[in-house]
């Protein structure tokens, strides 16, 4: 084993936070939410989206909503 040799190793194994990523619409009737931005990760993966914590915010500033759930309980 030399110092620095290539080998294959744990390739998107770690938490990617991505910044400055515009909500453009949501869709609460099929539960979508729509970006404007680089959303990092594979097609199909989980996203999670939250408030960006660089400042306070307003008092007036609207608050996250909820995504109506399914009708399906096995869902």
């Amino acid at each position: 084993m030399f110092k620095g040799k290539k080998m294959a190793g744990h390739m998107g194994q770690v938490l990617v936070t991505t910044q400055n990523v515009e909500v453009v619409r949501t869709d609460a009737e099929r539960g979508i939410i729509m970006v404007r931005g680089a959303v990092p990760g594979s097609k199909g993966g989980w996203v999670s989206v939250r408030d960006a914590v660089k400042f306070a915010l307003p008092k007036e500033a609207p608050k996250p909503g909820a995504v109506r759930k399914s009708a399906n309980k096995d869902a």
